[in-house]
């Protein structure tokens, strides 16, 4: 089955604790969602934020949107639903949603732990 649904690797940890009938830590949550209802009863997710930040960059999907700043340090913008192959930067041309996207950004890491750095 081929699904144009957004998940990313955190998902699986949560879905296979559920479909093992496991449950996570209440002290440690998870910070991906359970699939488990999606790929087994067809329910539809809740839409969310995807968040990202690895060696340097960073990006933040919400719906058919894309905040990504790369080790440039230039904030981009790109449309998913026109634009799969990011190609388009859209920051200037919507310079409201990057900065709605890129808050969101940075709220959510606010509250992780720094990214660890060093060899």
């Amino acid at each position: 089955q081929v699904s144009d649904l957004p998940v990313f690797s955190p998902d699986w940890t949560a879905t296979l604790l559920e479909l093992g009938g496991a449950r996570p830590d209440p002290a440690h949550p998870l910070d991906g969602v359970s699939l488990a209802g999606y790929l087994l009863r067809g329910e539809t997710p809740k839409e969310r934020d995807l968040f990202w930040r690895v060696r340097g960059e960073r990006a933040l999907r919400r719906g058919d949107w894309k905040y990504y700043r790369g080790r440039s340090g230039a904030d981009q913008l790109f449309n998913l639903a026109e634009d799969r192959r990011e190609q388009a930067d859209r920051a200037k041309a919507d310079p409201e949603r990057l900065a709605a996207l890129r808050a969101s950004w940075e709220r959510t890491d606010s509250g992780l732990l720094p990214y660890p750095t060093g060899s």
